[in-house]
């Protein structure tokens, strides 16, 4: 008997047709619809969905289409990048950034005002838990002051998680991410400006209430008190040069790790991207903004040896500039130049200068051709 004639002894049609089937099933689900996944442009996601039967029609399209993509060139646009994870790249991040500072500018003032009232008072709660811990372990931390740091960053970032998947504002983000939308033309000065103020106004409201909120109900006593009372004195003993460059360092974490949160598409991401940046300034001791206008009225209602023009002019008025610094020029301008409009002449000039290189390295090639098989070409007619 024939080859075919003893498999058809030993296996029967249907288990003949099944494994022929495993066999053709294998190429044609290695396109990537087959496997359930579909590329989208605009998206920075991949969805899956169960794989259909196919017919032999619907597969070789399948294989035109990938065919075609294999050949299609994608720039880092956000409108034709193919994400195969949930990070997108650096330059979509960006763009991501700046659009998120443009959708916060264009926003009715009420609701930016109710956004940043609502970004204040999470603030609040983030500030008023890392003191209620860091406070009370005054005895581990007399011996290991470098724990009760690490307590209190790693409870603060609670704040900036819940105002990033909820939908909340806060002028030291607001300072970059609107200005980043604001270099790209995506909005002008104005609404820049509109944004700014009426954030900061909503925060310092926010804020304020959660720090009457803590004191009406007894929370600001005991370790509390002592840890609110050391790091409000602290504050306002620095410099106001000090005060300035500390914020200009904080508000770059800050602004680093709304960055981040952007650049991720689900909530692990979002929450590794802002807990590190943030958890990063807050041990070092850097300066807040926002941060401080919970603390500060917090500690006034303590009657602590510190008066309002204390507060404000040796820290609130010199941490604001150097937050906005930070946000507007050391973030948002510097990946602008990276990605976006203010780098766009430079990088025209770096790639004509890369072709024009390119030209001459070709130049320099064919004249060498040309010199080895042409041994009377002489070296000074090559230059």
């Amino acid at each position: 008997p024939s080859k075919g004639q003893l498999v058809k002894m030993i296996f029967g049609r249907r288990e003949i047709l099944f494994v022929l089937g495993l066999l053709s099933g294998a190429s044609a689900f290695t396109t990537p619809r087959a496997m359930g996944v579909t590329l989208t442009k605009g998206a920075s996601q991949i969805s899956r969905v169960v794989p259909p039967a196919m017919s032999k029609e619907t597969e070789e399209e399948l294989d035109s289409d990938e065919n075609k993509a294999e050949h299609q060139s994608y720039s880092l646009d956000m409108s034709k990048t193919i994400y195969t994870s949930s990070l997108k790249s650096p330059k979509d991040s960006y763009i991501a950034f700046a659009e998120k500072g443009a959708a916060n500018a264009k926003m009715a003032k009420r609701k930016i005002f109710h956004q940043s009232v609502m970004g204040g008072c999470y603030v609040g709660f983030g500030g008023l838990l890392s003191l209620c811990v860091a406070g009370n372990i005054a005895g581990i931390g007399a011996t290991n002051p470098g724990l009760v740091k690490m307590a209190f960053a790693a409870l603060f970032p609670v704040n900036l998680l819940l105002i990033i998947t909820t939908g909340g504002q806060l002028f030291t983000g607001n300072s970059a991410t609107v200005a980043a939308a604001r270099y790209e033309g995506l909005v002008d000065t104005y609404e820049l400006l509109r944004n700014w103020s009426v954030s900061l106004i909503g925060n310092v409201v926010g804020c304020g209430i959660m720090a009457c909120a803590a004191w009406y109900v007894g929370c600001l006593t005991g370790g509390t008190a002592d840890l609110l009372a050391k790091t409000a004195v602290g504050k306002c003993s620095a410099t106001v040069m000090q005060s300035f460059v500390k914020a200009i360092m904080c508000n770059w974490m800050v602004s680093l790790a709304v960055f981040l949160s952007g650049a991720s598409n689900d909530l692990a991401g979002k929450l590794v991207g802002v807990w590190f940046p943030i958890s990063t300034f807050v041990a070092i001791g850097l300066e807040h903004s926002v941060a401080n206008m919970f603390l500060m009225p917090a500690a006034l209602l303590l009657k602590l040896p510190l008066t309002f023009g204390d507060v404000l002019f040796k820290n609130i008025i010199p941490v604001l500039a150097g937050n906005a610094v930070a946000g507007a020029i050391v973030v948002a301008a510097s990946y602008s130049y990276q990605f976006g409009r203010l780098g766009g002449k430079r990088r025209s000039i770096f790639a004509e200068k890369l072709a024009d290189y390119e030209r001459k390295k070709k130049e320099i090639k064919e004249k060498m051709e040309i010199r080895k098989n042409s041994p009377a070409v002489s070296t000074v007619e090559l230059l």
